[in-house]
């Protein structure tokens, strides 16, 4: 909801003394990571004794958390059993002292794609048991069964993620909501996390209407993803007409227990109907064409932040898509850690538009009715919530308010830094597109948002040339 600012959740005292406790120690954090690298005892930790102003989430599980592997084709994941505590204190300091605000049986694995692989993991945790879900309130966001633990790895600043589910949740009618919080695991430190809203059709998330078994009619929650990963495959007109690539869309709601097949049915026919009307000729046409079906203010919002951002996967990846019975399709955001020239296989600089040749975004593109939007959205937001002064000024902010986390962070992680024994796992590629420190992280982020912004000043434009007629242009009528 556009009601959902930026949650930075520390008064300005508190902003203030974590700045000015952090600059001393992050001046010198590369001397310590060397001297940590030549035999140096790291401090300890000791879960009993920790300290932080941030949430803390605790752990302790028997089992080996899966999922570093993901499951072949068409099996499901598999959770090991644990038990959660939070600690969340009223008075903004934390030690597994306080009283807890929440403590639950808990199934664990852990998620991701590439990510699976680094040595810092990202978890999926559901509240319950397998016979039972249980629904709880998690840093003050709204209560669920299902969250996202993201650690922040191959991303050294630890900002993307929160700084653009922020700046969507400006933008957009839902952003996941998101916090930063300290993490064990069986006793051991974590590092720095943030707890994420997984995209789910519930309260205080996804409200959708609802209707009977029964009735075929239904609304519904999609995602585009590499068609592997489908639980719940859609057979839709992009999907067996080859358009759509290594990726499917996985439905999610209806979920398997409610989803009849009739709905499911209804549901393919529905989307099959949208993308024959983007793909035939005369795409634009208000009464014939995909605005019927499609939120177009809100798909061209979507379209600038990810463009604005250079996330690589939106569109065709971790994309998803939601339609209200009585309403039209939205988009929901999704995982930005690889954005601003973050991906980890190549350079993206600051130059071109990626998602022209994305499904649904490509066709689009192709009228004018969109493009016009796009640029009127681009246009608008830059004069505010993508301003370089306010997304520099939010960078500042968080960074000030994280204090020292981040330096109990790399106190564990700061090896990376180093480039001393560097793999095709945790490292960006090449080797020199990675920094040694984190100062240099962010300013390569800050640099990267200046840039990219002002390309796109210059540039967004251009996107009229997707639209206007030419002598060479296809004429499709499926």
């Amino acid at each position: 909801m556009r009601s959902r600012y930026i949650y930075i959740g520390a008064v300005l005292m508190l902003i203030m003394a974590a700045m000015g406790s952090s600059m001393v120690s992050r001046t010198d954090r590369t001397q310590r990571y060397m001297q940590h690298q030549k035999g140096m005892p790291e401090a300890e930790r000791p879960e009993a004794d920790f300290v932080t102003h941030l949430p803390i989430i605790s752990i302790q599980t028997s089992e080996a958390i899966p999922g570093e592997t993901a499951p072949e084709h068409g099996m499901p994941e598999s959770y090991a059993s644990c038990e959660v505590a939070i600690y969340d204190s009223e008075d903004q300091w934390n030690t597994l002292e306080d009283a807890v605000r929440a403590q639950a049986e808990g199934l664990i694995r852990i998620r991701g794609n590439t990510s699976r692989k680094f040595d810092k993991k990202s978890y999926l945790l559901k509240f319950g048991t397998q016979e039972k879900k249980k629904d709880i309130s998690v840093m003050g966001m709204n209560p669920s069964d299902k969250w996202v633990l993201h650690g922040p790895f191959l991303d050294r600043t630890l900002l993307r993620n929160y700084l653009c589910y922020n700046v969507a949740g400006q933008i957009m009618e839902y952003a996941p909501q998101t916090r930063y919080c300290e993490m064990f695991i069986n006793g051991e430190y974590q590092g720095l996390y943030l707890a994420v809203e997984a995209v789910s059709v519930e309260e205080g998330r996804l409200e959708l209407s609802t209707t009977g078994k029964k009735n075929p009619v239904t609304s519904w929650l999609v995602r585009w993803d590499r068609d592997d990963k489908s639980d719940n495959k859609v057979d839709n007109f992009v999907y067996y007409t080859y358009k759509g690539g290594v990726s499917s869309l996985d439905l999610l709601y209806p979920g398997k227990d409610t989803c009849t097949p009739e709905k499911k049915s209804y549901v393919e026919s529905e989307i099959s109907a949208i993308e024959r009307s983007l793909y035939m000729r005369g795409s634009g046409d208000r009464l014939k064409g995909y605005s019927r079906y499609i939120d177009i203010a809100e798909f061209a919002r979507y379209f600038v932040i990810n463009e604005f951002f250079e996330n690589m996967d939106a569109g065709r990846f971790s994309t998803y898509y939601y339609k209200d019975v009585r309403g039209k399709v939205k988009p929901v955001v999704w995982d930005f850690n690889n954005g601003s020239d973050n991906y980890i296989y190549f350079s993206t600089d600051e130059n071109g538009f990626d998602m022209v040749q994305s499904p649904w975004f490509g066709e689009m593109l192709r009228d004018e009715l969109f493009v016009d939007e796009v640029i009127y959205q681009y246009r608008a937001l830059r004069k505010d919530i993508l301003s370089d002064e306010n997304l520099n000024r939010m960078i500042d902010e968080t960074i000030a308010y994280l204090g020292d986390a981040v330096d109990r962070n790399y106190d564990k992680y700061g090896y990376v830094f180093l480039l001393e024994q560097v793999d095709d796992i945790n490292y960006l590629s090449p080797v020199e597109r990675n920094y040694t420190s984190y100062e240099e992280s962010v300013q390569q982020l800050k640099d990267q948002i200046r840039d990219r912004g002002r390309w796109m000043d210059r540039n967004i434009e251009t996107l009229l040339q997707y639209c206007r007629e030419s002598k060479n242009a296809l004429k499709r009528n499926y």
